[in-house]
């Protein structure tokens, strides 16, 4: 049972972050405050309406005041009953055909407790839609133009994706080539061999939507194993070679959401790691100053 005793409002018990993410997922929005680790009134409100799709509650009874044992273990039960469902459903498995070269030497693998974190990144390629173009690539899950969901490396291996964020984080690659700042084509890479000069691709809705259901069940399958995710990174982050990884369009698109909707962190405007760069003002406006 997740927990032993009723949590009250208030309440900042470990529990209650875990609960928050469970009923975000399981589309009981907390839209004011997210996952914020706080029993307050809006959690307390969707896990009444929870309650009620149970039926262990009416639909005439008041907001409950408290998350009780027996409710904690209907949403662990409707959580973990979600995540089988998409794990088995969505995703085109290619673990067992992966050479797996990309693995960490060092640290091949690790505990649930330890992820933390996802990494979003553009190919700057076009790998295409067959699974097996993507087999050179060290990333956990891809994400076709078509928005097909390729996983090629379990949650607990070490995959060697994201620089100084490998050891926390499971890293998703967006197949497509994009700006750095979406409107500005200089900001796009561009390979020394081309003869003309590529131009930006855009953000189809199919693969937008795969990225952000890749990134909940992502959440989700650590939460069922007992882990948290909290943070979401670009991986410019961790990189400076990688200034336009993974473009605004795609952070403003999916990274924005996965603060707004799910609760997480991309650590704030000072954020990076080892000779990484932070998050400049084009891709949010919170970070006033940051320069691309």
């Amino acid at each position: 049972m997740p927990i032993q005793v009723p949590l009250r409002k208030g309440s900042e018990d470990p529990y209650v972050t875990i609960a928050q993410h469970q009923l975000i997922a399981l589309g009981y929005g907390l839209p004011r405050f997210g996952a914020d680790g706080v029993l307050g009134d809006e959690t307390l409100s969707a896990y009444g309406v929870f309650l009620v799709s149970q039926g262990l509650h009416a639909p005439t009874d008041e907001r409950p005041k408290s998350i009780t044992p027996g409710g904690a273990a209907a949403l662990d039960m409707a959580f973990k009953a979600l995540d089988q469902d998409r794990s088995e459903a969505d995703i085109i498995d290619e673990r067992a055909n992966h050479p797996h070269a990309g693995r960490s030497v060092d640290t091949p693998f690790r505990l649930w407790s330890k992820i933390t974190a996802v990494v979003l990144h553009q190919t700057a390629t076009n790998l295409g839609e067959r699974p097996e173009r993507w087999h050179s690539v060290p990333i956990h899950f891809c994400i076709t133009r078509a928005g097909k969901v390729i996983q090629l490396y379990d949650l607990t291996e070490v995959c060697n994706h994201a620089n100084g964020l490998n050891l926390r984080s499971v890293g998703i690659e967006i197949d497509g080539w994009y700006a750095g700042i979406e409107g500005v084509p200089k900001t796009l890479w561009q390979p020394k061999h081309l003869p003309t000069p590529r131009q930006p691709m855009d953000l189809p809705t199919v693969q937008a939507e795969a990225t952000k259901a890749t990134v909940q069940l992502i959440v989700n399958i650590v939460a069922a194993n007992g882990g948290m995710v909290t943070h979401i990174h670009p991986h410019r982050q961790s990189s400076e070679d990688r200034q336009s990884d993974p473009g605004s369009l795609i952070w403003q698109t999916v990274g924005l959401w996965a603060q707004d909707t799910l609760g997480l962190s991309d650590g704030g405007g000072a954020f990076a790691v080892g000779n990484g760069r932070t998050i400049p003002e084009a891709w949010d406006l919170r970070y006033t100053g940051n320069r691309y």
